[in-house]
């Protein structure tokens, strides 16, 4: 990435709008949290309505379990049983967050009010002051919290104005790539492209070098290879577009261990325990963070190769047990669009109720990447939609994204909306809204990093101080999603001076000419990747433009062996092949298999053991070049 390769216009363009708005939810939020609100107060005077009025112990201590897990044991003084509840109340909770598990917070609820009932009504004394006391407690508990809320929101308010005053006078970057036509990947590049393809490249049901801890978050081997498939399309796109060979066989890989029950079974759990279901069509309802991320791999796969074997019947098969959901391309991206037509808030969720905004950005690059490729309008039928609620219902009142929201509730995780959030919304979002994407970054760039110091800083809040890759904690962890929102907007300086600061404090390992970071995880690796080949607007390009038809049609560098040949460049004109490799492991003669040539056409030839070479009748041709460094191997059409 270089500075050169970025278009700025300062001068005439000039400031972001941001608008504070005067409530602190849009309109199908607030509907949530007005029946959320219902279902409580009427739960609440219900349970106060029972306690003053019954005479059981046992009713009382049912309607007192009614206002908090484990409250009725307040009543039947057994505080180790409330305390437990809360402790296992309080895990259900996570689990839910973590996958989903709508069953176990009501359940564990339930279970303790039932069981203080049952102690009750076999003469356990009780307390008479736990009464008025839970009632009070919890009412009390409601009030200060709608104090804070609208204390927050104020405070939010205030921060909203703060930044649309600076917002307004920021010099607009519209981060565009001017031409790849000589992009070439570096030796670090090269290394770290290596790093991938030795994971990608092993047998589909291997999965050696990758992390596998959990497959219902952040962790999940899916991520891992999303972020390597993205980093490999990157590269290819930007640096060597008319090779396919070994990078685009690891890019198939990477789609098709998707398939696999390792990866995608968790489904079948969240499905049942989240949606009360026992369909586990992976992406019939639901599961944006499986077809949303998928439909990317597919789109830009088929975008940068042409190759479309995706859209063939039961191309994509997902296996478990003796069920099979066979899928295709335009399966995934019709699943896509159908979720977001009947969700409330066109932003469908991830786990079941929970909608994250960054995944549903893959969702609407799905959707893009098919009305480009395949003639779809999905786009046209709900990009309007998406827009709106993702103004409405996802913009904060001071400017940024919400992280995270019920479905079901209204409800979010306010400590999820964080630095790292909002760089991988804001690079994922560059192609459908690059005004949002851009603002985002904007209010990142200038509050939440400091380079003033030794080392640059990122400003870390909630889940910021892990590498979700592992959930090892550490502060390096945002280091990835934010050199890569700084390698697409642009901001070279601040993405030079991260990547010695990551340098310094976690040197990676180079070994048999791969580069990995050993403190960090896969997926980070992989995104760390994707920063490093993305010229700016990389992503954008990817999900928006594709390499141009020239590249579909032009000659390809197709049959090439790994990791014997590193290729390191890879364009033509339609007509012409230009490539720079590099040898492997040791210096060696090798043999290139080209590919779309004009059937029985002579080319000149470069850099290679002969000056000529003739096509045969399927337009291929092969050539032997010895690789004793970096080498220029050309092809041109002889007039």
């Amino acid at each position: 990435m270089t500075a050169s390769d970025v278009d700025h216009d300062h001068d005439t363009d000039v400031g972001y709008q941001l608008e504070v708005p005067t409530r602190p939810n849009g309109p199908a939020v607030r509907a949530l949290l007005r029946r959320t609100g219902i279902v409580a107060g009427l739960t609440f005077a219900t349970a106060t309505v029972t306690v003053i009025l019954g005479r059981r112990p046992g009713t009382r201590a049912l309607a007192l379990g009614a206002f908090a897990p484990g409250a009725g044991y307040l009543y039947t003084r057994n505080p180790l049983r409330f305390v437990g509840t809360l402790t296992g109340f309080l895990g259900s909770l996570v689990a839910w967050f973590g996958s989903g598990n709508i069953i176990g917070p009501p359940l564990i609820w339930l279970v303790a009010a039932l069981d203080a009932r049952r102690q009750a009504n076999h003469g356990r004394k009780t307390c008479r002051g736990a009464l008025p006391a839970v009632p009070t407690l919890v009412a009390g508990a409601a009030v200060a919290g709608t104090i804070a809320r609208t204390r927050a929101f104020r405070a939010a308010q205030d921060r909203g104005h703060t930044r649309a005053e600076y917002l307004a006078r920021v010099p607009r970057v519209d981060a565009r790539s001017r031409s790849s036509v000589n992009a070439e990947l570096s030796q670090l590049q090269l290394a770290t492209l290596r790093s991938l393809l030795d994971r990608a490249l092993q047998p589909l049901d291997r999965f050696d070098g990758f992390d596998r801890i959990d497959q219902f978050q952040t962790s999940a081997l899916r991520y891992q290879l999303n972020f390597s498939q993205y980093a490999l399309a990157i590269a290819q796109l930007h640096h060597t577009p008319s090779f396919h060979g070994y990078l685009s066989a690891a890019q198939r890989n990477l789609i098709e261990k998707l398939t696999l029950p390792a990866v995608w079974r968790y489904w079948a759990f969240e499905q049942t325990w989240g949606n009360l279901s026992l369909d586990w069509d992976p992406m019939k309802r639901d599961n944006i963070m499986l077809s949303g991320y998928l439909g990317v791999m597919l789109g830009a796969y088929e975008s940068n190769t042409g190759d479309d074997r995706y859209r063939r019947g039961g191309a994509l098969p997902f296996r478990l047990g003796k069920r099979t959901w066979p899928y295709t391309h335009d399966m995934v991206s019709a699943a896509v669009h159908r979720n977001m037509q009947r969700s409330g808030m066109t932003l469908f969720p991830c786990e079941p109720n929970w909608i994250y905004s960054a995944c549903n950005m893959t969702g609407i690059n799905t959707l893009m990447l098919s009305d480009r490729l395949h003639g779809t309008t999905f786009v046209d039928s709900i990009g309007a939609d998406f827009r709106r609620r993702l103004y409405d219902e996802f913009i904060t009142p001071d400017g940024r994204v919400t992280a995270i929201r019920s479905a079901r509730l209204g409800i979010t995780i306010p400590m999820l909306t964080s630095t790292m959030a909002d760089c991988g919304l804001a690079t994922m979002l560059h192609a459908f809204d690059p005004e949002l994407a851009q603002r985002c970054w904007a209010i990142v760039r200038r509050e939440f990093i400091d380079t003033t110091g030794p080392e640059p800083t990122i400003v870390l809040r909630g889940w910021d101080a892990i590498d979700t890759g592992n959930y090892h904690k550490t502060h390096l962890g945002a280091f990835a999603p934010v050199m890569w929102a700084a390698a697409e907007m642009g901001d070279t300086e601040l993405f030079t001076l991260l990547a010695g600061s990551l340098d310094r404090q976690s040197p990676p390992r180079d070994e048999h000419g791969a580069r990995w970071y050993d403190g960090l995880s896969t997926n980070m690796n992989a995104m760390l990747a994707l920063a490093h080949f993305s010229p700016p607007g990389g992503h954008r390009a990817l999900i928006a433009d594709g390499p141009g038809a020239a590249v579909l049609t032009g000659p390809v560098l197709q049959d090439v062996a790994y990791p014997d040949v590193l290729v390191a460049a890879a364009h033509t004109d339609g007509s012409d092949l230009r490539t720079v490799l590099h040898p492997g492991d040791h210096f060696a003669r090798v043999q290139l298999g080209i590919e779309r040539l004009v059937p029985n056409r002579r080319y000149r030839v470069t850099g290679a053991t002969t000056d000529e070479v003739a096509a045969d009748d399927h337009g291929t041709a092969r050539l032997a070049v010895d690789l004793g460094g970096r080498t220029e191997v050309s092809l041109a059409p002889l007039i």
